[in-house]
Formats: C-alpha cells, structure tokens, sequence
C-alpha cells in the first residue's frame, strides 16, 4: 500500500502517515469545504485528539 507523508514545517509536530486513499477522500472533502487539505487534516486532528475526554462507558 502507498502512503504520503504530511509535515507542517511551521512546527515541530510529527508527520503524519496516511493511507492514498484517504488522501483522495480528504482532498474530496476539503474541496466540497472550500478549505486546502492541511487545514481539513489539522481540524481532524484537533478534534480527535484534543477533544475533551468523555468518560469511558464500564458495561
């Protein structure tokens, strides 16, 4: 399987390593947001990695 890596060069983050396919389906949906791809992949991130923790659910 290909990958691409993505690196911000305006800060000391780490790359990040993504499937071409959902490189084809973030540049689909930065496209239909009207936003370039970096900065639909950063609001992912955020999202999913800065989010508030919600509390586990114990079953």
């Amino acid at each position: 399987m290909s990958n691409i890596t993505f690196s911000n060069q305006r800060s000391s983050t780490l790359p990040v390593v993504l499937p071409i396919s959902w490189i084809e389906r973030l540049t689909q949906l930065a496209r239909e947001r009207g936003i370039n791809r970096s900065a639909l992949v950063r609001e992912a991130l955020q999202q999913t990695l800065f989010a508030e923790d919600k509390p586990a659910s114990k079953d």
